[in-house]
């Protein structure tokens, strides 16, 4: 797979996004690809992984993803990623509905000639569900 490939393939993931649409991005994994993140762990073909992004999509309706310049080593590609958005539901237990995320993360992609073959993210996933009242924090004493 060359650089320019690769470009084209994270500029249609990139569209996927701005458009929020989950059948989209899901078709540009491949059909046996995986999908690993702090929140769902690791999550296999398509149809789970068209799961992992409509769950996200319904649990924050205003999603926004952008990112920097990916660093690309043909087969792979990194890159930087922000998050925000509004909590509505669920999400991962009893979510205080309105809850403002906003996140930085990081994505590894494998590419080959079936699309994306696997994609790791990596964030923290404790703060986002500290932050929707998800999971509750004792103060220090």
């Amino acid at each position: 797979m060359t650089r320019q490939q690769l470009e084209r393939q994270l500029a249609e993931h990139h569209a996927g996004f701005a458009t929020r649409d989950a059948r989209r991005l899901a078709a540009l994994h491949a059909p046996l690809g995986t999908f690993a993140s702090p929140s769902h762990g690791v999550v296999h073909g398509r149809a789970a992984i068209q799961e992992v992004y409509e769950y996200w999509y319904t649990a924050f309706p205003d999603f926004l993803l952008s990112w920097e310049s990916a660093i690309i080593d043909p087969p792979r590609a990194a890159l930087f990623w922000a998050f925000e958005g509004t909590a509505a539901g669920p999400f991962f237990g009893d979510v205080r509905s309105g809850s403002r995320v906003k996140m930085a993360g990081a994505a590894e992609f494998e590419f080959g000639d079936e699309g994306i073959l696997a994609v790791r993210h990596v964030f923290d996933f404790s703060a986002v569900l500290i932050n929707t009242g998800v999971l509750k924090v004792k103060p220090a004493s």
